[in-house]
């Protein structure tokens, strides 16, 4: 099980060691399995210095949209992706994101559970998910494809609201404050923001 630690960062699963925000690329890369990490080139996404706008570039941040030179690396555990980010302007040297996204895999073996006070993100209904987080109105309805829970640092996601399931979460840690220029909050640019300008047209 993978659990989420508010403000902490991310237990692994099989006593592999904690995840936790302030920590650096090299760091990260220590408590991974080798095996299980894939490095990538720049391909869709910008650099920080390449969005005309702030806010934008923190809008693709919380998307991992944004490229961060330190952190191009990924990685699979038990059928789900984890992604980093670091801080921000100021701040890319110190984890301050993690997104977790589920891999459908038909032929293989299920999911490691995604928990959040033992709730697993992934494999409850997304509404029900949604009907306990705090600070989130009942819908009256499916909740959107995307949501999130500023009170928890949490953002959840999913291809379109019909899908049952949430199908990635990201944790954004105490360390994302090198976006205070853009704004307040920590997922506020989402809402006014566009992490696609620049990199789609």
């Amino acid at each position: 099980m993978l659990e989420l630690l508010r403000e902490v960062g991310v237990e692994l699963p099989g006593g592999a060691g904690l995840l936790k925000f302030g920590m650096t690329p090299g760091e990260v890369l220590e408590l991974l399995p080798p095996d299980r990490v894939t490095h990538h080139r720049q391909c869709m996404g910008l650099t920080l210095d390449q969005y005309a706008e702030l806010r934008h570039a923190h809008d693709a941040w919380l998307g991992g949209l944004l490229f961060e030179p330190d952190w191009s690396f990924d990685a699979e555990l038990g059928g789900v992706v984890l992604g980093f980010g670091g801080g921000g302007p100021g701040a890319t040297d110190r984890l301050a994101r993690v997104e977790i996204q589920a891999r459908a895999q038909a032929d293989g073996p299920e999911s490691t559970p995604v928990a959040w006070d033992d709730i697993d993100l992934f494999g409850y209904p997304a509404a029900e998910i949604a009907a306990v987080l705090p600070g989130i109105p009942s819908p009256g309805g499916p909740p959107p494809a995307e949501m999130a829970v500023d009170e928890l640092g949490l953002r959840l996601s999913r291809a379109t609201p019909t899908a049952e399931h949430w199908e990635r979460v990201t944790l954004v840690g105490p360390g994302s404050g090198g976006w205070g220029a853009c704004c307040a909050g920590g997922l506020v640019c989402a809402e006014q923001g566009d992490g696609l300008v620049g990199i789609m047209y």
